[in-house]
């Protein structure tokens, strides 16, 4: 238990001091790099850094909570029985536990990548027109479906495509709009800043399917993360101490190793899953497999590592982070019990 408390408040608070990175990734990610497409603005007000942290936070203590009782259980579930006690799994058991781990993370934070991406693209758009005044309509965003059309009109009207209403002998009659389209049309200029407005924001423009955007690929970079993670750094702990028994700093570093070959490995669908998760999805793709073609076709295939640099920023530092103070922690724990179980025999 007091391992799960420290390394939860370990690791808000690397989430909190690292969020920059993690903002600078997901806009990176989100920029369509297309033709006569202005660059990535990277320079905005300080608070704009940490648009979507709140989200981002409250996922991490789910995360951070359940990640090393998941391992933990999932080793013991998948440890061989003629294994001497106390001894580790390895191979394709320890490659199994480290899924379920990313598996049952991945359900948890769902809803909050969702929030948070949410965030970053609405601190983005208000950056934008706080930052162009009165020259707004020039700026073109390149993940705002209107930008992309050249104009502020927003693409739930029913207009034909050359934007213009086709003459009739009758007077032409606007269909109704559906409710989420009003909201939508609404939150396009007057975007959420927090995090309770931007759930009823969600809420009200796509409905519960709005937390749940981008499920399959971050299933799927959870899981990979995971297995990635947990492998290498187990592999590397066993290397180094075949005891088991190492300090905390051989933990931050051998964490800080594994986050390289996690980002090395899951980028390309860290992106898939960031574009599949913006608000602006449904105008660009029409599935996760659609989003990955596009993103080969239209902006080249060196694409699917955009924002690889402030994420392995990010990944590093919590992943040296977290594995440091666990095992800070466990060795406490370890030197405290070790006496009194002595004493006792």
């Amino acid at each position: 238990m007091n391992s799960i408390v420290a390394g939860s408040a370990a690791a808000v608070f690397q989430t909190t001091v690292s969020y920059p990175f993690e903002f600078l990734k997901t806009g990176l990610q989100l920029h369509r790099t297309l033709p006569n497409m202005a660059p990535f603005n990277m320079m905005h007000q300080v608070k704009v850094y940490f648009a979507g942290c709140s989200a981002l936070n409250v996922g991490t203590l789910l995360k951070t909570a359940t990640r090393f009782t998941t391992f933990d259980s999932a080793c013991q579930l998948l440890r061989d029985p003629e294994l001497p006690q106390g001894a580790t799994i390895s191979g394709p058991r320890l490659l199994a536990a480290g899924m379920i781990t990313g598996f049952m993370e991945s359900l948890l934070i769902i809803p909050f990548e969702n929030i948070k991406t949410t965030m970053i693209e609405n601190a983005l758009a208000l950056s934008e027109k706080s930052d162009s005044g009165s020259s707004r309509s020039e700026v073109k965003s390149s993940h705002n479906p209107q930008a992309l059309k050249g104009s502020r009109t927003v693409p739930y009207a029913h207009t034909s495509m050359t934007g213009q209403s086709r003459p009739t002998f009758h007077a032409r009659k606007e269909p109704a709009l559906h409710p989420r389209q009003k909201w939508a049309i609404y939150y396009d200029e007057h975007p959420s800043r927090q995090f309770l407005t931007t759930i009823q924001e969600m809420f009200r423009t796509r409905g519960l399917r709005g937390f749940v955007q981008g499920t399959a690929p971050t299933i799927i970079r959870q899981t990979s993360n995971s297995a990635i993670r947990f492998t290498s750094y187990t592999s590397l702990k066993q290397l180094v101490a075949p005891d088991g028994l190492v300090n905390e700093y051989y933990a931050f570093t051998l964490g800080f190793i594994s986050s390289c070959a996690v980002v090395a490995v899951t980028q390309p669908i860290d992106v898939v899953k960031t574009r599949m998760q913006s608000k602006y999805t449904w105008v660009n793709y029409k599935s996760s497999l659609n989003c990955a073609y596009r993103i080969f076709v239209e902006e080249g295939f060196t694409k699917f590592w955009k924002g690889w640099a402030p994420r392995l920023m990010k990944v590093g530092l919590s992943g040296g982070v977290s594995f440091g103070v666990y095992q800070y922690v466990d060795n406490l724990m370890r030197a405290y019990s070790g006496p009194k179980e002595l004493g006792h025999n």
